[in-house]
Parts: structure tokens; sequence; C-alpha cells
């Protein structure tokens, strides 16, 4: 997959953007654990998967930081 050159001026928009999205995806995912509370334990998938999503917004942030700086 081909991503699209970004200038400076874009960047901060999709860093904000690609940071709604993944916290979304984190929101979903504990809203599909409540309803599946019943007897089911978070997988190692699920929990490294969170753990990269947290990683990856990190980094979001370190860069949203650096560009506002």
């Amino acid at each position: 997959m081909n991503k699209t050159l970004q200038n400076s001026a874009q960047m901060p928009d999709y860093l904000n953007s690609r940071k709604l999205h993944l916290n979304g995806i984190i929101v979903g995912m504990t809203r599909m654990k409540k309803l599946n509370a019943i007897g089911i334990k978070e997988t190692k998938v699920e929990t490294l998967t969170i753990d990269a999503i947290k990683a990856e917004l990190h980094f979001i942030d370190l860069q949203l930081k650096r560009k506002a700086g």
C-alpha cells in the first residue's frame, strides 16, 4: 500500500485523525469485552493488540509535541 506524501501542514491533521481512530478501536474493544464479560478471559492477542495501539498512541503524541514545539 502506497501512502501519499504529507506536507508539514497536513501532518498534525493526519496524526490527530489517526489518534482518534486508534482511541476508537480501544473503546470499541473495551465495550465488546463488557458485553461478553461472562466467563471470557482476555486473550494474549487482545493484550498484545491493545499494547501495540497504546504504543502507537504514545508515538503519535511525541510527534505532535515535536511539531508543536
